[in-house]
């Protein structure tokens, strides 16, 4: 029963996805849906790409090993924060600005094609780091179900994610996001729980005794508070700029939509995330000494879980693996066809030719997202922190300047993305080979963010804008997101009323989520005795 419905749940992701892809009429639909996603498509794709591998396989393997506090705390609270901040600040303004990728971005607000093609090439790079994770994920999960060759399983699952995610674009993937979703929230509203209280609360609390630290944020490894910190950090730095999230942005109805679908969103994904890492903690109490931790959650769906409820477990894992691939495949097919070729092509395409290159880009990514993937490079964790690193040290800078400074330029865009990135991958690898050593309070990310901040603002100080990188400036300092929602109201009959209608639900529906995160999030802490 357990793996007739995994199998069965595959199917109808993958069918799904080729039945959406007809919808696609133009390059509107299949880069940004046409601009018509609705709030529980946003709230669906948004909740789907923020629950992925790296939850369900590798935070939660720390979380049965080490305690849930390590990472899952301050770790989840930094991706929330950065969650915020990439649909809120950075998602809300690119949309306002038109933009249909981040790298429109960068193109219209520097127009320098330098600028421009390296900021791709971190997006691409970052994205086939995190690709990499997904698929691995996916590997171990069939392969422990059906003893396949790890290699096969690989090859297999890209050819089915490029079964629609060639032809449906972003339209295909918020779709199947979407329905993914509900699977997802099974998991984490039933089968985990279920988990927790077969393995029980005071049985779980009981764990200290025997595993020192285990509910404490230094873990059974004791780690310096440093590193707990740079989590912190480094998730907020991430997820700030990580096209998987602000790209939910571009396919939204309206800014309602936006604000409505982050509050649901942000809410969901926490919801989602910590009854698993609980589930995976409870796993110490059902089965201690489990050595490759990244399995911990596939051994709890197999062995101690129901079969239906395993199935469900099963199908939300794939899920959630799925559906962040389709979605890098996707976003990672336009930056190396819209952005990077169209870039240094300098000729206009039209919509069929960007729709049939855009295609080739998504083959060759999953080309080689799958032959990294079967070489298994590292564990599931690591490989996310480094993929997600090169976003907040290659970009968040010059983003964030290029949003509010009026004397950022092109030099200091390109000598702070280059720095920054270079600066990470050799103060990581120089450390962990022992050629240098930093105090345990720095961790690699926050000094080559810090050499990537100081470089644009030197750079920046000494240089000067030329005159299309000041009117642009001029010119998005003028654009408020709110304001073409506002004028879509207001040629409404009743506008007015309708838009302060709106206004009203987006309060309330603030109000709510409060109320029902303390309630939740109390009855835990209470039965964990954290209070």
């Amino acid at each position: 029963m357990t793996v007739t419905i995994f199998v069965l749940s595959i199917v109808i992701y993958v069918s799904a996805g080729i039945f959406i892809a007809r919808k696609v009429k133009n390059s509107d639909d299949f880069f940004v849906m046409g601009e018509k996603g609705s709030t529980l498509l946003i709230v669906g794709t948004l909740a789907a790409t923020y629950l992925s591998a790296v939850t369900l396989l590798g935070v939660s393997g720390i979380s049965y090993a080490e305690g849930p506090l390590v990472i899952t705390v301050t770790g989840s609270f930094g991706a929330w924060i950065g969650t915020l901040l990439a649909i809120i600040y950075v998602g809300r303004k690119m949309k306002s600005l038109g933009c249909k990728t981040m790298p429109d971005f960068f193109r219209e607000r520097f127009n320098n094609s330098a600028v421009t093609s390296i900021a791709t090439i971190i997006m691409i790079i970052g994205l086939l780091g995190y690709g990499v994770i997904q698929l691995i994920g996916a590997g171990l999960l069939i392969e422990e179900l059906t003893g396949i060759d790890f290699s096969i399983i690989i090859i297999i699952f890209v050819l089915a994610l490029l079964a629609f995610s060639l032809y449906g674009g972003m339209y295909g993937v918020v779709v199947t996001d979407t329905i993914m979703f509900f699977v997802m929230i099974a998991v984490s509203t039933i089968v985990a729980p279920w988990l927790i209280q077969k393995a029980g609360f005071s049985e779980m609390k009981a764990l200290s005794d025997s595993l020192e630290g285990y509910w404490t944020l230094a873990g059974t490894q004791n780690r310096p508070l440093s590193f707990t910190f740079s989590q912190f950090l480094v998730w907020i730095i991430f997820f700030t700029c990580t096209p998987a999230l602000v790209s939910r942005v571009f396919p939204a109805k309206n800014d309602f939509v936006i604000l409505k679908s982050t509050l649901i969103g942000v809410f969901l994904a926490a919801l989602m995330q910590i009854p698993i890492f609980l589930a995976a903690s409870g796993m110490q109490v059902l089965q201690p000494g489990i050595e490759q931790t990244d399995r911990v959650m596939i051994i709890a769906f197999l062995e101690h879980s129901p079969s239906v409820l395993g199935g469900i477990g099963l199908a939300a894992l794939m899920a959630a693996i799925m559906s962040t691939t389709s979605t890098l495949f996707v976003i990672a097919g336009f930056g190396l066809s819209r952005d990077l070729y169209q870039n240094l092509n300098k000729n206009t395409l039209s919509e069929k030719k960007q729709m049939l290159v855009n295609r080739w880009a998504q083959l060759i990514i999953g080309g080689i997202v799958a032959a990294i993937a079967i070489s298994r490079p590292a564990a599931i964790y690591w490989i996310s922190i480094y993929a997600g690193a090169l976003f907040g040290v290659g970009w968040l800078p010059t983003v964030i300047a290029g949003l509010e400074w009026k004397r950022m330029n092109y030099k200091a865009a390109l000598g702070s993305m280059i720095l920054g990135v270079l600066s990470f991958v050799f103060i990581t690898e120089f450390e962990k080979t022992a050629v240098v050593t930093l105090p345990t309070f720095l961790d690699p990310l926050m000094v080559s963010f810090l050499i990537s901040v100081a470089t644009l603002i030197i750079i920046a100080l000494l240089s000067t804008p030329n005159h299309h990188e000041t009117k642009y400036f001029n010119y998005l300092k003028t654009i408020k997101p709110s304001t073409a929602t506002i004028e879509q109201f207001m040629a409404r009959k009743n506008g007015l009323e309708k838009l302060k209608s709106e206004y009203r639900h987006v309060i309330i529906l603030m109000i709510t989520i409060i109320v029902l995160a303390v309630l939740i999030y109390g009855f835990l802490f209470y039965k964990l005795g954290l209070d």
